[in-house]
């Protein structure tokens, strides 16, 4: 894979995992919690700092245990097997979190890209290499409250970009990431976007969606949404391109039972996308997800000190994503025509 140019003009090294699909790159670092540095370097290079990345935790379903998990500490529910070797993937967004210190005002819109496919390391040989890739447009400012929107405000089913079809994954063995660049509103936006009025207002999201879709048109894309040329454009979240094995057949396929082989794992329930140097943050503030409100709170926290408003909250300043998964086994047939 070659290099791609930044939105400042900047040329960015390739990603350190082969074949992942490009996006939008941003080489500048964006104010408040936004990532230093989004430049990856390959592997003759150094190793990226993974404190800075923002990587895809577990949202642990064992109380009493650490509140997230690291990918590799991940036990995939789906078990997989030679018959059953696919997995399907739903994906919904149910939150995002801009940190206290990201500068958010009336004109601040974002894009989101999200890529999720085959990885090419897959035992899977029978499928071409393809993504499903979201586009989405975002009002960071809520013009209906006015002030900034947060949490449920994002919350999208990504499944309905593509006309509520799952997200395939030929071997179980695939490849996500997932970006945020925010800007001003050029010219094309809302000509892309369908951003539907309401009795209370526009929504704050508007999503397209590319179903299984080859390198070459996620290149495509990418020529399209680098028209974001504006000076102001900064990374709001920039995920570091992720392997992941969504069923225990796929992890033991691709490490080969060699115990030094570590390779991260994605299961049905809830992840949260945060920098890597949260997660002493999450961990610490033993967090929950309160799909009420559409926000990660501290383990313990009473209903009045919650309504209160008068709370120290330790995640003030973390920008995040919480997604919920869902995965299924099954066995895609390559061989299908008109016949």
């Amino acid at each position: 894979m070659g290099l791609f140019t930044s939105l400042t003009g900047d040329v960015l090294t390739p990603f350190d995992l082969p074949a992942a699909p490009r996006a939008f790159g941003i080489s500048k670092a964006g104010r408040g919690a936004g990532p230093e540095s989004t430049s990856i370097k390959s592997d003759s290079g150094a190793t990226p700092d993974l404190s800075k990345q923002f990587v895809i935790f577990q949202l642990n379903p064992r109380a009493n245990e650490p509140a997230v998990l690291e990918a590799s500490k991940v036990e995939p529910k789906i078990d997989g097997s030679r018959e059953e070797p696919d997995v399907l993937v739903a994906l919904d967004l149910l939150s995002l979190q801009l940190g206290s210190g990201e500068e958010i005002d009336s004109g601040t819109k974002a894009t989101l890209r999200l890529n999720f496919g085959k990885d090419e390391s897959s035992t899977d040989k029978k499928f071409e290499t393809a993504f499903w890739s979201v586009a989405a447009g975002l009002n960071l400012y809520n013009t209906a409250t006015n002030k900034k929107a947060n949490n449920k405000d994002f919350g999208s089913d990504l499944q309905k970009a593509f006309g509520n079809r799952p997200i395939e994954i030929p071997g179980g063995l695939g490849r996500l990431s997932f970006e945020i660049v925010t800007h001003s509103e050029p010219p094309w936006w809302k000509r892309t976007f369908n951003f539907l009025q309401s009795g209370t207002g526009a929504s704050l999201v508007s999503m397209l969606g590319f179903p299984a879709v080859t390198t070459a048109a996620i290149d495509a894309l990418d020529q399209l949404l680098s028209r974001l040329t504006e000076n102001d454009a900064k990374p709001l979240f920039k995920s570091l391109p992720m392997r992941l094995a969504l069923s225990k057949y796929a992890r033991d396929e691709y490490s080969a039972g060699n115990e030094r082989v570590v390779i991260g794992s994605m299961s049905r329930g809830f992840c949260i996308m945060a920098r890597g140097r949260d997660r002493e943050v999450l961990n610490h503030a033993d967090v929950v997800y309160n799909a009420t409100y559409g926000k990660l709170l501290p383990q313990g926290l009473s209903d009045a000190d919650l309504m209160s408003g008068r709370f120290e909250d330790p995640l003030d300043g973390l920008t995040y994503a919480v997604f919920r998964v869902g995965t299924k086994s099954t066995k895609l047939d390559p061989t299908f025509n008109f016949g």
